[in-house]
């Protein structure tokens, strides 16, 4: 019996996206092989993470890094990191922020709430600036005074027209002696955007592990060596070693194993190293072409590959369309009332990257049986 029928949960088909929903991603041999190496001895943890951080500086020529529990953590500890830096009684104090410098501006058009209110957690107080659709170089600059602590920064595929461009943020940043935070989660492929950002001056950026197939609960930030540092002590291990007795940062929840981060480190080294082309993009081609061959002349459904999908890395794959609209939804509820359960994008995108070859087969015979009778 395996895990998941003694617990009694069922499997997921990933048709979608690496989504923290239903664990991110599914780790390489070689990740689970330094895994299980991890596991084997004891660690002194400060070092084990300091010393894997260091590789992963040098895997990306950052200045420094620091492995985390995931991207929203380590937009927890940058903010910490601008707000309080080194200081044992600020940091103590976190998150109550009154009299530091705790604005974190932001271009309201770049607003995520679901991960940017991270840099609240450690008491960073938002300062927007433009509206939904806008923002200028004169506003942001503007915002800036003696209470501001960092301004935070949202890459994305496909940015307003009306954003002050990363480039310019940054300078602004310069001129003025504040930090830039930049959330790039999961741009992550083409590979140089484990570079780019820093590359362009940005102080901290943070990455996901689950985006470059590591363990759903790691990430880690790059960046400018004294700030890095700072995030390094209000982490979990923190400056608890040089603190007063009973003195935990406010990072103390944010703990890793060692068995996530030699996991994490194998992951990044694999997917900074391999040919994506043959090993991830081709294999999901041929995946998305039996799925659209199985559903040729199927009544009433409409598919296409659609490779331009493929912007950053993360989705590629089968383009669905109802002659009945209302169909969609039907068919995509009833995939996940399946065992196993099938995710798919949206009501109609079926990503084939994340696929293990043969869970096309169940795809498509899940679909046939489905949309013939969708009702």
């Amino acid at each position: 019996m395996g895990i998941f029928e003694e617990i009694g949960a069922k499997r997921v088909i990933n048709a979608s996206f690496p989504l923290t929903a239903i664990g991110g991603s599914r780790l390489s041999k070689e990740a689970l092989d330094a895994f299980i190496d991890a596991n084997e001895n004891y660690a002194d943890l400060w070092d084990f993470v300091d010393k894997a951080s260091e590789k992963v500086a040098e895997l990306l020529g950052a200045e420094a890094a620091h492995i985390t529990p995931g991207a929203f953590a380590a937009l927890v500890l940058s903010a910490a990191a601008c707000i309080a830096g080194k200081d044992p009684e600020k940091m103590a104090r976190l998150p109550d922020t009154s009299g530091m410098k705790n604005d974190i501006i932001i271009q309201r058009c770049l607003r995520s709430l679901m991960y940017d209110r991270s840099m609240t957690v450690p008491g960073g107080k938002f300062v927007f600036v433009g509206d939904e659709s806008r923002c200028t170089p004169e506003e942001l600059e503007a915002a800036i005074n003696e209470r501001t602590a960092a301004i935070h920064y949202l890459p994305g595929e496909r940015m307003p027209d009306g954003i002050v461009p990363l480039e310019k943020v940054i300078e602004i940043g310069k001129r003025h002696g504040v930090p830039v935070i930049v959330d790039a989660a999961g741009t992550t492929y083409p590979i140089d955007g484990f570079k780019k950002f820093t590359a362009m001056g940005a102080d901290l950026v943070t990455y996901s592990g689950k985006y470059f197939g590591a363990p759903n609960a790691t990430g880690f930030v790059i960046g400018r060596k004294d700030l890095v540092e700072a995030v390094a002590l209000h982490g979990f291990m923190g400056i608890q070693r040089r603190a007063p007795r009973g003195f935990y940062s406010i990072g103390r929840g944010y703990k890793l194993d060692r068995q996530l981060v030699a996991a994490m480190l194998v992951a990044l080294k694999q997917w900074i190293t391999m040919d994506h082309e043959k090993e991830r993009i081709q294999p999901a081609l041929r995946r998305a072409q039996y799925i659209l061959n199985e559903l040729a002349g199927v009544a009433g459904l409409k598919a296409k590959i659609s490779p331009e999908k493929f912007v950053s890395g993360h989705r590629l794959g089968v383009e669905m369309t109802y002659d009945d609209p209302k169909v969609a939804e039907v068919v995509s509820t009833k995939l996940r009332e399946g065992d196993p359960e099938i995710w798919i994008s949206g009501r109609g995108f079926i990503n084939t990257l994340w696929l293990k070859d043969g869970e096309e087969k169940m795809i498509a015979k899940r679909l046939k049986e489905i949309v013939g009778n969708p009702l």
